[in-house]
């Protein structure tokens, strides 16, 4: 069986606003968004957002910033 390799995830946060994780699957990256986030009162990931980060994807979510 091979090993599956990290990937790019995307997510939002209740509260407004994005960012991504590096994880192996989908159900490992909303843990991770969790994980990352949970001591924040005000960022709190949406688990259902997770979705698999693309190149246009983030080329728009990074064009907010301009």
């Amino acid at each position: 069986m091979a090993e599956l390799k990290l990937k790019q995830y995307m997510f939002t946060f209740r509260e407004g606003g994005w960012n991504t994780v590096w994880a192996k699957t989908r159900k490992g990256a909303q843990k991770q968004a969790l994980l990352d986030y949970w001591e924040y009162d005000n960022l709190n990931p949406i688990p259902s957002s997770v979705h698999l980060a693309t190149e246009e994807g983030l080329f728009n979510a990074m064009s907010l910033f301009h």
